[in-house]
This record gives structure tokens, C-alpha cells and sequence, in this order.
């Protein structure tokens, strides 16, 4: 799409190219592991962005075409319910899941994930101690893989996998300020069209101590365009497809990337992100 608006030039992390990834799957450790057994084996540099504004043009990105788009989005959560768990699950998470089977067309829609992020002042330099809250992530990645989203499915419908695979299938991630304008570590997206599924990106394993989630890192390219949406509210809320059993949905890869002109003067990003799995067929 024509995007008109202001660019912002900042920068993010990419995965490296090399030679090891030929033998050796990208992998992160979201636990401390044994004494000598390296925690992660990801490579990353950093390369600066042009990221442009959607302000203007926001209402003509559309999901199906584009792979992202914004929706207006008014939840019953106050400030204080973004601290309860519970609450998010039993309210939030709910209203998620009503918005994306009309906003998209699915029949059903299930959250498997939910995360808050809350900046800590001196991030994106370490405390040395583990944060209360996630932290934005400032790396180029995709959330999911097809055969890990396969997986889940599986998983979560273990009676009625075999009819619900001969449907469509995507997965989702909607993501959206708790409070706004965000002029801190905003999300920047990449335009599915400029990037190529088979050379721009390398399936990566984060093992947890109980569970594995495959998802994908990106290597930079020079073809990539990528857009933010400025001053971002509360009510407007990104969806985005991470992945799709339909070859013809491109996901779209994401980061959070600093803004030089605001981030010391801005209050620090505040925001909660949902993965959902969305069906078209079989329930």
C-alpha cells in the first residue's frame, strides 16, 4: 500500500546469516540450563529502519490482503485489571475472541496466549535481575510456525482435529496499547508484500522448561518496508497474521523499535498482546 505518512529512522535486531543454522536449528533457552551448555546459539546484528506512518491511511490496510490491520477496539478493562490475571482471561481474553470471529469471519476463535508488557525504565539495558513484567522485544521475529500452529491445534482439540484440519486455519496475534498515545517502543510491522517466506526467514525453537514454541526469526533485507501506526490509543488494537494453513496468507514479521525524538520525554509502553487460533471451518 501507498503509506503518506511521516517516517521515523531507528533500528532493530535481525538474525545474523550463518553457516551453523545448516546444522544446528536456531534455539533460545527460556530457563537457565546446565553448567557449560550454551543458552541460546542465535546470532543477531543490528541494522536501521525507515519505518513510516499508516496514520493517514490507516483504514485501507486491510487483514486479507495485507496480512495486518487495525480495528477499533473498546474494552471493558480499567487500568487496574491489567494487573489481574483472571480477569484478563475471564473478560478481556473473551472480548478478544468475539472481535476476531467478526472482524475476520471465523466460525470459532481460540487464545492460547496472552502477554502484558510493561517497560522498565532503563530498558533495553539490563537490571540484572529479572523484570516484574516482559519487556518489549526488539528483535525482527514471527510468533508461530504452520506445523507448530498444527501442533496446538491438535492439542487443544484432540476429538476433533481431523475435521477441523480439512478447514482453513490462522493464527493471530492481536496487540494493543493499555494505555496511549504509545510514543515508547511502538510496534512496527513489515509489509508481508516486500519480504520472501522461503529466503527472509529461519524456524527458531524457544524451549521452556515444560514446552517448545517454534516460531521465526528474520534475516534483514533491504527489500523489506515497514509501518507503524503514530500515537497509538487503547481503542486501536493491530491484528496480524503469524500464520496460515492457506498458502496465499503471508505472515507478517514485527518488532518494537525506539523512537529517538520521544522515547526519553515519553511515558514507558504499556501494552497486552493475544495469540489466537482461527477457524473457518469444523466446529
Amino acid at each position: 500500500m501507498d503509506v503518506d505518512g511521516a517516517a521515523v529512522q531507528t533500528y532493530t535486531h535481525f538474525l545474523q546469516r550463518d553457516a551453523l543454522y545448516a546444522k544446528e536449528k536456531p534455539y533460545s533457552l527460556r530457563y537457565t540450563p546446565p553448567e557449560g551448555f550454551p543458552r541460546a546459539n542465535i546470532k543477531l546484528e543490528r541494522h536501521n529502519l525507515t519505518v513510516r506512518d499508516v496514520r493517514p491511511v490507516k483504514d485501507e490496510l486491510l487483514f486479507e490482503r495485507d496480512g495486518c490491520q487495525i480495528i477499533d477496539f473498546n474494552s471493558r478493562m480499567k487500568y487496574d485489571d491489567w494487573d489481574d490475571d483472571a480477569n484478563i482471561k475471564a473478560v478481556y481474553l473473551l472480548e478478544v475472541a468475539d472481535r476476531l470471529r467478526s472482524a475476520l469471519g471465523a466460525c470459532h476463535v481460540q487464545i492460547f496466549e496472552h502477554t502484558v508488557r510493561k517497560r522498565h525504565e532503563i530498558f533495553p539495558i539490563s537490571t540484572g535481575e529479572p523484570y516484574k513484567y516482559n519487556q518489549p522485544t526488539s528483535i525482527a521475529h514471527i510468533d508461530t510456525t504452520v506445523p507448530w500452529v498444527l501442533d496446538m491445534v491438535r492439542s487443544l482439540n484432540p476429538k476433533k482435529a481431523e475435521d477441523i484440519l480439512k478447514h482453513r486455519i490462522q493464527c493471530v496475534n492481536v496487540w494493543k496499547p493499555i494505555v496511549g498515545p504509545v510514543r515508547d517502543w511502538p510496534l512496527a510491522m513489515c509489509e508481508s508484500r516486500t519480504m520472501n517466506v522461503d529466503r527472509d526467514l529461519e524456524p527458531c525453537d524457544l524451549v521452556y522448561p515444560d514446552y517448545v514454541v517454534e516460531n521465526r526469526q528474520v534475516y534483514f533485507s533491504e527489500a523489506f518496508e515497514w509501518i507503524y501506526l503514530s500515537d497509538q490509543q487503547p481503542n486501536e488494537a493491530w491484528v496480524f497474521l503469524q500464520s496460515d494453513t492457506d498458502p496465499s496468507g503471508k505472515p507478517v514479521a514485527h518488532t518494537a523499535f525506539p523512537i529517538p525524538s520521544q522515547s526519553e520525554k515519553a511515558g514507558p509502553r504499556e501494552s497486552i498482546e493475544a495469540r489466537a487460533l482461527v477457524y473457518y471451518g469444523g466446529f
